[in-house]
């Protein structure tokens, strides 16, 4: 029992729809007119409702295929209505004969198949509703006027006769035009909840078959006219599965599936911007008004050594800045995020890496701001300079030890003034000084003094040197 319990759960809409085809084409039996009114109505009445979904919906869903076949179906409706008035015994357009309500099922036919190829265009594209009622509007006041006022509208069917090639040909035509319908429909399958894509291919085959059917009779009252019609109930029927039932007793799983789209293109902006951020050479930051990093690329974390994650979130300056700065660039960066003013273009600071070494970064530095120009976050591009900066200071070292040992050398050049007899020298001062005064204080040079072998002999004669 619970296994036939839960498949007619599964299918009671195929049962339903069993039950009402069944119902309608009992009446056949007792009068077609009845049949024929009673197929068009539940027509009419599926088209009007799933414009009325659509229409009240049109401000919760991108997808603005649905509201274009909403807006087209509103017509088609409106078209059915007149079809089912004029029909032959209906007594309503007594002046005209059966192939007025046969020019405008081809009209009804022709916007129904041309809308159901047009519409598949319109996913994720603007739909000016406006402008897409107005062309409606103008498009069936003139095919209107071509039948009831100018009457320069194709015979459909000649009393006696039956049907006339324009009729059989258009009905091909439709039906190619409702087979591309079906293929772009299916090309646009990711759009649609699997179930709600098989009902509306299904409506479509359907579709082709009743207007094939409508191409075989002679007589409005005929067995292939009966046969076309139930078809279209059919159809409709798979249409209201589609779209009406779907939007009224499940009008989450159309959000739903707007946003899940929605948010698949998002996740694949956001992993394609992702990748050129992760192929940067230089950090990309983005902090705040918080002071937390909410994001960074793979630059950024192979620096600072840690993963994303670990960094994500976290107070930028209070767990990758060297305690003795954080103050400073706190202060400065709440600054900026108040009011937009400090000095931020470029900064040069030490962050701290997850092994506690620090690397000096060169920043540039922007504020993004929301709709409203407030500052809601700083970005920033930095590169790692700590390799630049030592070979810099290793630099200004090497050049300050050689100025330092250039200033310290005392070099004795040009003409220095000696006397001929004492070989004294005269100072810039005018003063004459022993010879090695002068040397020792104007070089690094010191004297050691002896007495030379001759001086020997000329000053101490008694002393025999050996």
């Amino acid at each position: 029992m619970e296994g036939l319990t839960g498949i007619y759960k599964r299918y009671n809409w195929v049962f339903w729809g069993i039950f009402i085809l069944f119902g309608i084409y009992l009446t056949s039996f007792y009068n077609f007119l009845l049949f024929h009114s009673l197929a068009e109505l539940f027509s009419i009445v599926i088209a009007f409702g799933i414009f009325m979904v659509a229409w009240h919906s049109r401000h919760l869903l991108d997808n603005n295929y649905l509201l274009f076949l909403g807006i087209a179906y509103l017509f088609v409706a409106f078209v059915d209505l007149i079809h089912t008035l004029a029909y032959k015994g209906m007594g309503v357009f007594t002046a005209y004969d059966a192939n007025l309500p046969t020019q405008l099922w081809i009209v009804a036919r022709y916007m129904e198949s041309l809308s159901l190829f047009v519409a598949p265009f319109f996913f994720n594209r603007t739909l000016n509703v406006n402008v897409v009622l107005a062309a409606y509007t103008i498009a069936l006041s003139i095919l209107l006027g071509m039948i009831f006022y100018w009457r320069i509208f194709p015979d459909c069917f000649i009393e006696g006769v039956g049907l006339t090639p324009f009729k059989k040909v258009s009905e091909y035509i439709i039906s190619l035009i409702l087979l591309g319908s079906m293929v772009l429909l299916i090309r646009k399958k990711k759009y649609f909840e699997k179930n709600v894509l098989i009902w509306l291919v299904w409506s479509i085959v359907t579709t082709i078959i009743s207007e094939l059917a409508f191409t075989f009779y002679i007589s409005v009252y005929g067995l292939s006219n009966l046969i076309g019609h139930l078809f279209k109930i059919i159809s409709f029927y798979l249409i209201y599965k589609a779209v009406i039932e779907t939007g009224l007793t499940k009008p989450y799983q159309l959000l739903w599936r707007s946003l899940k789209l929605s948010e698949e293109k998002l996740k694949e902006e956001r992993d394609r911007v992702q990748r050129y951020l992760d192929i940067a050479g230089v950090i990309l930051l983005v902090i705040d008004s918080d002071q937390k990093v909410v994001l960074i690329n793979k630059k950024g974390c192979e620096v600072l050594g840690y993963e994303e994650k670990e960094i994500i979130g976290k107070n930028w300056f209070d767990h990758f800045l060297p305690e003795r700065i954080r103050g400073e660039f706190k202060s400065v960066f709440s600054k900026i995020t108040a009011d937009g003013t400090g000095d931020f273009e470029y900064v040069e600071n030490p962050v701290l890496t997850k092994w506690g070494e620090e690397r000096i970064i060169a920043w540039h530095n922007t504020v993004l701001r929301d709709e409203s120009g407030k500052i809601i976050a700083s970005l920033s591009s930095g590169e790692d300079i700590t390799e630049r900066k030592r070979v810099e200071e290793e630099k200004e070292r090497l050049i300050k030890d050689l100025k330092e040992a250039i200033e310290n050398v005392k070099v004795l050049r040009g003409l220095l003034p000696i006397c001929a007899s004492c070989k004294k020298i005269r100072s810039d001062n005018g003063y004459w000084t022993q010879i090695e005064v002068y040397i020792r204080e104007h070089s690094d040079a010191e004297f050691t003094h002896g007495i030379c072998p001759e001086c020997m002999k000329k000053l101490y004669p008694d002393i025999i040197l050996d």
